[in-house]
């Protein structure tokens, strides 16, 4: 049987999620790297289902807020051409819940991100109700597992 092959987008920084070219490599599934036209990760054959990844809460607020109108065509570029696109955000929340997620404190005492999390939530469903986007939250062990069972539909 033909192995497993896993496309990540030539845009995805190289080395960034080294978690899932682990998980990738250590589970037989052949990652390539060429141009996707949404999101960071698809099955071969499989183009209705596209992962972008996110490394933590405050690369998905930096997205939905400071990059917000490059992340909305995307969105739209997914449902234009009928592809499912999942974000998958690498940080497990406080309780389950993004609105008890807190910034980290940085070397001056502050915090290092200001946002209020209820708004980023808030806006994280406006996005799921305009454009079907579903957001994910997992740690970074969970990443590679959780991907291709999201890109495959089937649950390991």
């Amino acid at each position: 049987m033909a192995p497993l092959i896993l496309f990540e987008d030539t845009r995805q920084q190289k080395g960034k999620h080294q978690n899932i070219a682990q998980y990738c490599d250590q589970n037989g599934i052949l990652l390539i790297r060429t141009m996707l036209y949404v999101g960071d990760y698809q099955i071969a054959g499989r183009g209705g289902v596209s992962v972008d990844t996110k490394l933590g809460v405050s690369e998905l607020a930096m997205n939905m807020y400071q990059e917000h109108d490059r992340f909305r065509e995307e969105c739209e570029n997914a449902q234009r051409c009928g592809i499912s696109l999942i974000v998958l955000v690498e940080e497990e929340l406080p309780g389950g819940r993004l609105d008890d997620w807190r910034s980290p404190i940085g070397w001056d005492g502050l915090p290092m991100w200001k946002f209020d999390p209820e708004k980023l939530r808030k806006a994280m469903y406006r996005m799921q109700e305009r454009y079907q986007v579903r957001f994910r939250f997992c740690s970074r062990q969970e990443t590679g597992r959780r991907l291709v069972e999201y890109l495959t539909g089937v649950r390991t």
